[in-house]
C-alpha cells in the first residue's frame, strides 16, 4: 500500500511523517534553508504487524501543485492534513480535489497542532472538515487529531492506518509491468537509479526494460523497496530500480519504465471522461489548451469535447497531446488550466489509443463495467482488438481481460483478435454480393477469383479468412481452385451449349491445324471466344496446347496415337511426326512440347522418346 500526504503549506505534513516514520523528510538543502517541502519526499512505515507501507510526503506551496501531483498518482490512501488553528485553505481544497480526481479510494483527515487550540475552536475545525469529506468521493474516516511534538494522537494514527491497510483491494500478480518515475539519479557503483510507486505488475533483478514513451531500453541490475534489498518488486510498492543501459540525463520525472516485451506503446491522443470543477474559471471548449498529468509526466494538450463541458459538469473528450504520453484504459489523471496555472478537473482514460480518423463515440465507451466498455471499444475498431491490446485498452490484467472477452456472448476470437460476430456476418453478406455480382458480370466466370473477392472486402486478412470460412460451411458456396461460386452456379455464354458445339466442331474439322484464337473468334463472330473454349475446356472438349491456341480433344487423342507408334520404332523425330501426321514444324513442335508436358515423351537431344512405352493412356 502506497499512502500520500495532501494539504496546506505549514500545516505540518512533513513534521508528522517524520514522527510516525522517525525518517527526516526535507533531505534537499535548499529545503532546510527555506523550511518548506519542495520536492517529493518518501520513507516507510512500520505497521507494527509485519508489514511495512511506504509513504509519499508532498510539498504544500501552490507553486509546487504540479509536484504533488506527481506525488499523489497511485496512492492508496490519501492523509489530508490539517492545521487545527487555520482549518482548511486554499491549497487544501485543491490537494483534495487532485486526490478525488485521481480516485483515491481511501482518506484519513488528520488534524494537526491540536494543542495551539481550545476545544471549541477545534470542534468547529472538525465539523467544517467532516462537512467537506462528507461529500468527497474518498471514503475517509472521522479526523484523527493529533501533536506530532507532543506524540499525541500517533499511536491512534498507526491503528488507522493498519485498519485502512485491510481494506485496500488486492492488485493482480500477473498485470503488466508499469513504474512512472519521479525521480532519477546515479549511484557510485549502481549506475542510474529511478524511483516511482509501481503502478502494476511485477519486475525482477535481470529483467529487461525500456524508458517510455520513447527512451533506450535497459536492464534491471538491483532493487530496493523500503531501503531494503529485493530480488522482486511488485505493484503497490514504492520501488527504486538500478538501470545498466541508461545514462542519467536519458531519463527524468515523468518516463514510465515497462517490461520491453510488453505492448505499450506511446500515443498523442487519448479519449477520456473529463469532470469540470465548479470553480474551473471557464468550460472546456474545442482547441483550448490545457496542462495534462498523467502519471508523474506533465504535457500540454488540446481539448476537444464531443460538446463544451461546462464548469462542474462531465464529459467525453479527445486529448491531441503536445509530446507522447504512455496511457492505459482506467488511468486517471489531472486537468490544469495552461494559465494562470491552476487545478480545472480530471477524469479517465477510456480509450488509450483511439482510431484516429472517424472514430465513432458508442454507447459504453465510458463505462465503469469492463464487459459494457469493452462492447464500445471494439464496435470502434473495424480491425478488431488483438489479445495483446485488451489488457491495455481495458485496465485489466491479461487474465482478467481475456476473462471478460470471453465471457462476452457478441464477440469472438479470431486469429489472436476480439470481434463482434455481426462484423463477421456482415463481411459473410458482402462476400456474397461480390460473388453474386461477379457471376451476373461475368456468366462465363467458373468463379471470383478469391484474391479478387479479398480485396473486395477490404478488410485485414485474418478477418476476411474466418468470413470465407464460414461462407463456406453454409454450404451454398464452393471455394476451391483459387475461386469462389455458389454451389449451384454453372458457367455459360450467350447461346449456351449450341454456341460451344459449334467452336468444337470446327476444331475437330481443323484436325491438328486449328487456327489461333483471334482467328477463330472472327470465323464464329464472337467476342466472347475465350469463354467458349475455357467452359469446352472444362467439360474436356478441348485442351489449350499453346496460348492462343486450343485443339480439340478427339484430335489430341489421335496425336497420342500417333506418337505411341512413332515411339514404339525408334525416336521420336518432328521429321517423324511430319511423315506420320502431315504437319509442319509451326504446329508438330508445340505438340511435342505439350507431350512432354503431359509425361507422354522426354526429350533426348534433338529427339524424344516414350516415357512408358507400354501404357496405353491417351494423355
Amino acid at each position: 500500500m502506497i499512502i500520500g500526504t495532501a494539504g496546506h503549506i505549514d500545516h505540518g505534513k512533513s513534521t508528522l511523517v517524520e514522527a510516525l516514520t522517525g525518517q527526516t523528510m526535507d533531505r534537499l538543502a535548499d529545503e532546510q534553508r527555506r523550511g518548506i517541502t519542495i520536492d517529493l519526499n518518501f520513507a516507510a512505515l512500520d505497521l507494527g504487524d509485519g508489514r511495512r507501507v511506504g509513504i509519499i510526503d508532498v510539498p504544500g506551496h501552490e507553486d509546487f501543485v504540479r509536484t504533488m501531483v506527481a506525488g499523489a498518482s497511485g496512492i492508496d490512501l490519501v492523509l489530508l492534513v490539517v492545521a487545527a488553528d487555520e482549518g482548511m485553505m486554499p491549497q487544501t481544497h485543491e490537494h483534495l480535489a487532485v486526490a478525488e480526481q485521481l480516485g483515491v479510494p481511501l482518506g484519513i483527515p488528520v488534524l494537526t497542532k491540536i494543542d495551539l487550540v481550545d476545544d471549541e475552536w477545534r470542534a468547529l475545525v472538525c465539523d467544517d472538515v467532516v462537512t467537506r469529506l462528507d461529500a468527497s468521493p474518498i471514503e475517509f474516516c472521522s479526523p484523527i487529531l493529533v501533536s506530532p511534538p507532543a506524540g499525541i494522537g500517533l499511536d491512534e494514527l498507526r491503528r488507522t492506518v493498519a485498519d485502512m491497510a485491510d481494506r485496500v483491494p488486492q492488485r493482480a500478480g500477473d498485470d503488466l509491468f508499469r513504474l512512472p518515475v519521479d525521480r532519477a539519479f546515479s549511484v557510485a557503483g549502481v549506475g542510474t537509479v529511478v524511483t516511482g510507486t509501481c503502478w502494476s505488475g511485477s519486475v525482477a533483478v535481470g529483467d529487461r526494460v525500456r524508458l517510455a514513451p520513447g527512451g533506450p531500453a535497459a536492464r534491471v541490475r538491483s532493487i530496493e523497496m523500503h531501503g531494503e534489498s529485493a530480488a522482486t518488486a511488485t505493484s503497490g510498492s514504492r520501488v527504486a530500480l538500478g538501470l545498466v543501459g541508461v545514462d542519467r540525463k536519458e531519463v527524468g520525472r515523468g518516463d514510465t519504465v515497462v517490461d520491453e516485451a510488453t505492448g505499450w506503446r506511446p500515443v498523442r491522443a487519448i479519449d477520456v471522461a473529463v469532470n469540470l470543477l465548479p470553480n474551473a474559471p471557464q468550460p472546456l471548449v474545442p482547441r483550448r489548451r490545457i496542462r495534462l498529468h498523467l502519471g508523474t509526466r506533465e504535457v500540454v494538450a488540446r481539448v476537444y469535447p464531443r460538446t463544451a463541458i461546462q464548469q462542474g459538469s462531465s464529459g467525453l473528450a479527445r486529448l491531441v497531446c503536445d509530446t507522447p504520453v504512455i496511457a492505459r484504459g482506467g488511468d486517471r489523471f489531472i486537468l490544469r488550466s495552461y494559465s494562470p496555472v491552476t487545478t480545472i478537473g480530471g477524469g479517465r482514460v477510456i480509450d488509450p489509443s483511439p482510431p484516429r480518423h472517424g472514430a465513432s463515440w458508442p454507447d459504453g465507451l465510458a463505462a465503469t463495467d469492463p464487459a459494457a466498455r469493452l462492447t464500445a471499444l471494439v464496435a470502434r475498431r473495424p480491425g478488431g482488438i488483438s489479445d495483446d491490446e485488451l489488457p491495455l485498452l481495458l485496465g485489466l490484467s491479461p487474465s482478467e481481460a481475456r476473462e471478460v472477452a470471453s465471457a462476452s456472448k457478441s464477440l469472438r476470437q479470431v486469429a489472436g483478435h476480439w470481434v463482434p460476430d455481426g462484423r463477421i456476418a456482415a463481411l459473410v453478406d458482402r462476400a456474397r454480393q461480390e460473388i453474386d455480382a461477379h457471376h451476373q458480370r461475368k456468366p462465363a466466370d467458373p468463379g471470383m477469383p478469391l484474391e479478387a473477392l479479398r480485396g473486395a472486402l477490404g478488410r485485414p486478412a485474418w478477418l476476411v479468412a474466418a468470413a470465407l470460412d464460414d461462407l463456406a460451411a453454409t454450404g451454398e458456396f464452393l471455394l476451391d481452385q483459387g475461386r469462389a461460386r455458389r454451389r449451384e452456379f454453372r458457367p455459360e455464354v450467350a447461346g449456351g451449349d449450341a454456341a460451344i458445339d459449334r467452336v468444337v466442331a470446327i476444331l475437330e474439322r481443323a484436325q491438328l491445324s486449328p487456327p489461333a484464337v483471334e482467328t477463330l473468334g472472327k470465323e464464329v463472330g464472337r467476342a466472347d471466344i475465350g469463354d467458349i473454349l475455357r467452359l469446352a475446356a472444362a467439360d474436356g472438349r478441348v485442351v489449350p496446347v499453346e496460348r492462343h491456341r486450343y485443339y480439340a480433344s478427339s484430335q489430341l487423342e489421335r496425336f497420342t496415337a500417333a506418337i505411341r507408334e512413332i515411339g514404339s520404332a525408334g525416336d521420336i523425330t518432328p521429321a517423324a511426326v511430319r511423315d506420320q501426321l502431315g504437319l509442319s514444324r509451326k504446329f508438330a513442335i508445340p505438340l511435342l512440347e505439350w507431350a512432354d508436358g503431359q509425361g507422354l515423351t522426354r526429350r533426348v537431344g534433338d529427339a524424344r522418346r516414350l516415357i512408358d512405352p507400354g501404357s496405353t493412356s491417351s494423355g
